[in-house]
């Protein structure tokens, strides 16, 4: 199976920047209620249905088919709220499961992860999931999962295609 890291897209220079600093994301967690977050931007903004922002945070349509695909997946609503466009939509700050699948092989160059090399017996049947033991909060999913956001015209993420290692 080819998995993919699924990253913030970084061709948009003009999309709704939202920041949680650690504590927040901490606390994330703790509570079901939604979080609102007003937005002051001057300008149109782009809302990615992917955002990197210390906590993942998916659009409705990406979250619907990470659930599609994998049960164990923990949301919280975020609304952002364009005040002065008059605009809200809905997001969700998600968290799946972490796998300890690093391969061996992993490139590391001063403590920081190069090239991320994942060992396949260790992820099993999994199709959505985080990888335990690295600080990015990337989601990694399966060449299935990928296929049908693209097919349903989710756009405005990268996916990058990850190496992998044949069971160590």
């Amino acid at each position: 199976m080819e998995y993919f890291l699924i990253k913030q897209h970084e061709g948009i220079k003009k999309y709704v920047n939202i920041t949680f600093d650690f504590f927040d994301r901490k606390e994330i967690w703790k509570k079901q209620d939604p979080l609102f977050i007003p937005l002051e931007n001057t300008e149109e903004m782009a809302y990615l249905p992917f955002l990197d922002c210390g906590v993942c945070v998916v659009s409705k349509e990406m979250k619907k088919i990470f659930e599609m695909y994998q049960k164990a997946i923990i949301s919280r609503p975020v609304i952002l709220a364009d005040i002065k466009a008059g605009l809200s939509d809905v997001f969700y700050c998600i968290k799946t499961i972490k796998i300890d699948c690093l391969g061996s092989s992993t490139v590391y160059q001063n403590n920081v992860i190069q090239k991320i090399y994942l060992n396949d017996k260790k992820i099993g049947y999994e199709k959505v999931f985080q990888i335990k033991g690295i600080a990015q909060r990337h989601i990694v999913a399966d060449l299935e999962v990928v296929e049908k956001l693209l097919r349903e015209n989710i756009v405005g993420f990268d996916a990058v295609l990850l190496e992998r290692e044949r069971g160590e």
